[in-house]
């Protein structure tokens, strides 16, 4: 059974439903089975736990910083064994009409219990952070709203495995810091949106929507963009990124990349080390508007297609070769080449470190 506040009151007006009936109305079960899907491996939710857990929800403006300990002394300081069933936590939810602001902190948790925060609307810090979670336990923030630190950090998670899912809409002002652990940053929502990147991330999942990556996750060690959803790059990807059949990515710079369905070329593409064409996946290129796609080490093209797409089939594209790739080693051919030409036919010629093409006017 969990504890439901219908909005955030100051903490005076809190202690008056009574420490003890609060205690009491929190209590221990099973853990629900996690559902069986292919999206990013999350952290566990609060949702899924029918666990010794307090959920909040603010409503309202509140002036002053919002403390998690006074949650966290709540609850029982006994519950069974077991990984699941002793899960003890916080469930904030911040709907579109609260605003939550601090002076030092906006929202903060020294780590006495796992937070599990939804924000929708406003959590902002005149001095400190906008969201200060300490302390090493698993932490998981859903952002749908604003997010916004007067020191310049947005949010820091702390230690433990944390997850970060951003929303469409989602805003931070400031840096947002995962801190130490293994942790993850979801884009997720069929309306995408823009990330402006994070530190300590070590996990890029692209679950669904088209999502623009405007700042870096360069402590990424593996990320995927996900079957149906596109990431555009425009910074800096460290790590290993996969992109499913179906999926999108294109744009900026990456480390590795392993593409089984669509890598877009664009003004500045460019990956430092190995990028692996999968049979069945395509390149896609468009003369006149997408630059040379760098590779530092190897490009692996064996069984991929080639789509060009003209926006303007003139005789300009007779002159002269145009490449297309530039690397220390090419590797294998693309299987095929499809395009819009009418009048002209693209030819391809492999070099040890390139790839170019040409056109000739049909017969």
């Amino acid at each position: 059974m969990l504890l439901t506040l219908p909005y955030f009151a100051p903490f005076n007006a809190l202690l008056t439903y009574g420490a003890q009936p609060i205690i009491q109305a929190v209590k221990t079960a099973a853990a629900a089975p996690e559902p069986v899907t292919d999206r990013p491996p999350l952290a566990p939710k609060a949702s899924t736990f029918k666990t010794s857990l307090i959920s909040v929800t603010c409503n309202q403006s509140m002036n002053r910083t919002m403390d998690l300990d006074t949650f966290a002394s709540l609850l029982p300081a006994e519950t069974k064994p077991g990984t699941s069933a002793s899960l003890r936590g916080i469930e904030l939810i911040n709907s579109a009409t609260g605003s939550i602001t601090g002076n030092n902190d906006g929202l903060r948790g020294s780590g006495l219990a796992s937070v599990w925060l939804e924000n929708h609307g406003v959590i902002r810090c005149n001095n400190g952070h906008g969201v200060k979670l300490n302390g090493d336990k698993a932490d998981e923030v859903v952002n749908h709203g604003l997010i916004a630190g007067g020191n310049g950090i947005a949010m820091d998670m702390g230690g433990g495995d944390d997850t970060l899912i951003i929303k469409h809409g989602s805003r931070f002002h400031g840096a947002v810091d995962g801190g130490s652990g293994t942790n993850q940053v979801i884009l997720e929502d069929d309306k995408g949106g823009t990330f402006d990147g994070a530190k300590q991330m070590q996990h890029l999942w692209v679950a669904t929507g088209t999502w623009t990556l405007t700042g870096a996750v360069e402590a990424n060690q593996q990320g995927k963009v996900y079957s149906g959803a596109t990431l555009i790059n425009h910074s800096t990807i460290g790590g290993s990124m996969t992109v499913e059949p179906e999926a999108t990515y294109s744009g900026g710079t990456v480390a590795n990349l392993d593409v089984a369905g669509t890598l877009r070329m664009s003004p500045a593409t460019r990956i430092n080390n190995d990028l692996r064409m999968q049979v069945g996946s395509t390149l896609a290129f468009t003369p006149g508007t997408d630059k040379i796609l760098s590779v530092g080490n190897s490009a692996n093209l064996s069984g991929a297609t080639l789509n060009i797409q003209v926006k303007n089939e003139s005789d300009a594209l007779l002159s002269k070769p145009v490449r297309i790739i530039e690397a220390k080693q090419i590797e294998g051919q693309f299987s095929e080449i499809t395009s819009n030409l009418k009048t002209l036919t693209p030819v391809l010629n492999y070099t040890q470190d390139g790839v170019f093409v040409r056109f000739k006017r049909n017969a």
